[in-house]
């Protein structure tokens, strides 16, 4: 059977080769001004290349005091339009349609990035604790003629559609909802004076840019976690006005610190809002594009269930450009998975962040400089170590044609990736891995399990080429008694390798103890984790963080933070608390989870024998997981 996501649809008078959009995803690669770059272009274009019917250019201010963030598109002016023309024709270039989502930040738009006080519909504090300034009814006036104005501006850049942003908590969805939206006069209260800026910009932006071109707004189908939050049922309320309004589509997302978009699962669950989707269906007739963590096979569901029209993919095309060819090609098992790491999210709203980055697709915002193209030479190329690092950088070879030998010494592979998806919550990490076996045993790269790397094994097979991706070893404090008693490292404890008693210490507060600590408690242990630092889990993202560390307190889990180590005795571990006081903290087993030291040993010893070697991974310094795939990838361009 045919795919529905492959069969062609239309809005309005848009027509599109199938049913796949490319989700308004802010990426921040514009200019410091908002002009469209070269690295702007390169992104969409390798995403019209994917195949994608829609693109929809992500959120782009139309006034210079609505701006967001830094490096943000802008289509406040006119001297945007050439370079947002130039986007439009690469994007026509591959057959797709181009809409643009008009964007106002109002209470988020940011002093530090604009410099002026955020306006709002009510005189409530912004995010940096500054009080915006109260929206005059001229006001609302001039910043609906600022969106019709940047729709025209649209339209002679060449865009085939208009979205206008009306979802997550931006200033239409500040009107919307009541828990933005403090007034008393015409545009507040009751919903149909909440919805009527929405309706007066649909209106506006209608008008000036003529029906052959389509207009239609993203909505929250529900405000999750927010006091006074957009009910579904106000939702479709919402829905139906904007349809009456002239809208020619409903694009249905959700927003709040609870919204299953921003949370993780305890086990990988797609389409996490597609029935908001099914809801907003029953309250119009114009088409509903679903968004949400969509995987092919959820989209086929959604569309055959009638759900929704269209299908929205944001994540996943950052993570792989080319899901949509692939997917009309049947080569699902091709597709790079997105892990859900919310890594991209939380680049966003980080100041030191040069635009989003993807943990598994390293050429996300590189495009340009990261193109994978044929090695002049094939080489004879052997990659030690099949954690990330290792695998990416092999398959990265291998698709330039070099002959890619890989050594793994234990009996699968995968690395720390087979631990990190063991903990709750973490499941989804082993597609990452399922998928980098699948691409290596296609490409022909000779892997041995089992095989013990060592400078003689290596002098006799005579690589050209030498790719060291051994990894890290756990970091062993120096407690006094620590080597008499029970101790056993974290991801002996995750793979089942250690027996642990009912009572467990966990030495190290960062990701790896805490989602230690997390798995054993699941299994009814009494566990508390230890650490120096003031603070847990600092190196998990803020998008996800707070949620964490409240599911480690929901389930028993103990913290011990600001102490000072003393010794192991048979009772557990004796510490000294912040206060000054000594104490013993009860353990039947003490888990090690205090960091890793980067395991170089073989680079010593046969590393220099070969005149082109590379270190990957966690062998050069223990980090994340996009930093291994992205060093592995850039020594697979570089042999």
């Amino acid at each position: 059977m045919k795919s529905r996501l492959w069969a062609p649809f239309q809005i309005g008078q848009m027509e599109l080769k199938n049913r796949i959009v490319m989700a308004p995803v802010t990426t921040q690669y514009g200019s410091e001004e908002g002009y469209v770059t070269a690295r702007a272009k390169s992104h969409y274009e390798r995403r019209a290349r994917g195949g994608a019917g829609l693109l929809i250019v992500e959120a782009t201010y139309v006034h210079r005091r609505g701006q967001a963030f830094v490096n943000q598109l802008g289509i406040s002016d006119d001297k945007f339009i050439p370079g947002l023309g130039e986007l439009v024709q690469i994007i026509h270039r591959y057959g797709a349609k181009a809409a643009i989502q008009l964007h106002h930040g109002g209470l988020k738009a940011g002093w530090e990035v604009t410099g002026m006080q955020p306006v709002a519909p009510s005189a409530l504090a912004s995010r940096k604790g500054k009080v915006a300034k109260e929206l005059t009814v001229d006001e609302i006036a001039g910043i609906v003629a600022s969106f019709a104005r940047a729709a025209v501006r649209a339209k002679k850049a060449g865009f085939d559609g208009v979205e206008i942003h009306a979802a997550h908590s931006y200033l239409v969805d500040q009107f919307l909802s009541r828990s933005w939206n403090k007034r008393q006069d015409i545009y507040g209260g009751e919903l149909q004076n909440r919805a009527r800026f929405l309706i007066e910009v649909i209106q506006a932006v209608k008008q000036a840019v003529g029906g052959s071109c389509p207009v239609w707004c993203r909505i929250n189908g529900k405000e999750y976690g927010v006091e006074g939050g957009t009910s579904l049922e106000e939702a479709q309320q919402i829905a139906g006005m904007a349809q009456q309004a002239g809208a020619d589509a409903i694009h249905v997302s959700a927003y709040g610190p609870r919204a299953p978009t921003n949370l993780t699962t305890p086990t990988f669950v797609p389409a996490v809002i597609a029935g908001l989707a099914q809801g907003i269906k029953k309250a119009v007739t114009v088409p509903v594009i679903a968004v949400g963590r969509i995987t092919p096979e959820a989209g086929e569901r959604i569309l055959a269930e009638g759900q929704a029209d269209l299908v929205a993919v944001g994540k996943g095309l950052l993570a792989d450009p080319e899901l949509p060819n692939k997917v009309a090609s049947g080569k699902l098992d091709d597709i790079t998975p997105c892990i859900v790491c919310m890594g991209c999210r939380d680049d966003l709203f980080s100041s030191g962040a040069l635009g989003i980055r993807c943990q598994v697709n390293a050429a996300l915002g590189r495009e340009e400089e990261y193109q994978i193209v044929p090695a002049r030479k094939p080489t004879k190329v052997l990659v030690v170590g099949g954690g990330p690092a290792g695998m990416e950088a092999a398959r990265v070879a291998a698709v330039r044609g070099h002959e890619v030998t890989l050594w793994e010494k234990e009996s699968r592979l995968g690395g720390q990736l087979v631990q990190a998806a063991i903990p709750p919550y973490k499941d989804r990490i082993a597609s990452l891995t399922s998928y980098l076996q699948t691409q290596l045993q296609k490409l022909n790269v000779k892997i041995e399990l089992g095989k013990e790397a060592t400078a003689a094994a290596i002098g006799e097979l005579g690589p050209e080429v030498l790719v060291l991706a051994t990894g890290a070893r756990p970091l062993v404090p120096e407690i006094p008694g620590l080597d008499k008693a029970h101790v056993v490292s974290a991801g002996e404890v995750l793979e089942g390798k250690a027996e642990v008693g009912d009572r467990v210490v966990v030495i190290g507060g960062e990701v790896v103890g805490c989602e230690t600590a997390e798995f054993l408690a699941q299994e009814g242990k009494k566990v508390t984790v230890t650490r120096r630092g003031a603070e847990m889990a600092l190196k998990v993202g803020p998008s996800l963080r707070d949620f964490f560390l409240d599911r480690l307190l929901q389930k028993g889990v103990s913290f011990l933070t600001e102490i000072r180590y003393e010794e192991v005795t048979s009772d557990g571990l004796v510490v000294t608390t912040k206060e000054g006081d000594r104490k013993t903290v009860q353990a039947d087993t003490i888990v090690l989870a205090a960091g890793a030291v980067p395991d170089d040993r073989l680079y010593q010893e046969a590393g220099r024998k070969v005149s082109r070697t590379y270190l990957a991974g966690d062998c050069v310094e223990p980090r994340r997981i996009g930093d291994a795939i992205a060093e592995g990838y850039r020594i697979g361009l570089e042999i």
